[in-house]
């Protein structure tokens, strides 16, 4: 699995800039869907990958945009991710061997404020609902990448996605579709004081799992609920971004980016 990105979703674009102007992360405008109902802006490292900040446009009401309404309109923060693929019908096809039904491909663009409209093809898999957003959904360009994402000016000491953090409601039943999807290897137990309770890593893939709270799965189902960047030196990461104390994350160190809207949902790893 090649991350490509991770949306993080909310009910207005203002408070998510507000926040990351706050801890220091630049960011790019991306313009608005084609359908018109979500905009969105990002950070783009330089392993190609990027966080999306996702929102609706003005006057459209959360529970109608076209990209995971229920996650905006809660303001849940990471909301759905992406990998990367070389061919979007070969990957349909794997996930249909597999026993998924799956929507597309699908044909999605945005314009750019810049007025370049961006193109490319994604698949849409589906699994029991509400958790229809814990395996990520892959995607192939079709303008050039660098239209899509481009390395975000300014952005130092953070080397792109490291891992998916999947609030679950029970670990083996997410690692048995893992297995089923990517042949993925079995979890494997992490001390952390990053999350509250269980955390488990998938040993060759981004992706951890930890148990979601009642409440969440109730309102938004398994999906995301962190995302971590990684980092070749957090002192130097610390100097560049106002980060939250350092915790533990399976031998590895991990900090926060110290906002309301961001403590807990976006970090650095090293």
């Amino acid at each position: 699995m090649q991350l490509d990105h991770v949306a993080f979703g909310w009910d207005d674009l203002t408070p998510v800039r507000d926040a990351l102007d706050h801890v220091g992360l630049p960011f790019d405008h991306g313009g608005t869907h084609a359908d018109g109902t979500t905009h969105m802006a990002l950070t783009g490292f330089a392993d190609g990958s990027y966080l999306e900040y996702i929102a609706p446009t003005e006057g459209t009401d959360p529970v109608d945009a076209g990209f995971w309404p229920e996650a905006l309109a809660a303001r849940a923060g990471p909301a759905a991710w992406c990998v990367r693929v070389e061919d979007i019908v070969r990957e349909a096809k794997r996930a249909i061997d597999a026993g998924f039904c799956i929507e597309g491909p699908i044909h999605g663009s945005r314009d750019r404020p810049d007025g370049r409209r961006v193109e490319w093809d994604q698949v849409f898999e589906r699994v029991d609902s509400p958790d229809r957003w814990l395996l990520p959904f892959p995607i192939v360009d079709r303008t050039p990448r660098h239209w899509r994402v481009a390395e975000t000016a300014d952005v130092t000491a953070l080397t792109g996605l490291d891992t998916v953090v999947l609030g679950v409601r029970s670990t083996d039943d997410a690692a048995a579709l893992f297995d089923r999807r990517y042949r993925t290897a079995g979890p494997t137990p992490i001390d952390t004081g990053a999350v509250d309770g269980d955390a488990s890593v998938v040993p060759g893939a981004p992706v951890a799992f930890v148990p979601a709270s009642e409440s969440r799965l109730d309102g938004l189902g398994a999906r995301p609920v962190a995302v971590l960047l990684g980092t070749d030196d957090l002192g130097a990461a610390r100097t560049a971004y106002e980060l939250t104390p350092t915790v533990e994350w399976g031998g590895r160190r991990l900090a926060w980016f110290d906002h309301d809207l961001l403590r807990g949902r976006v970090g650095i790893v090293e």
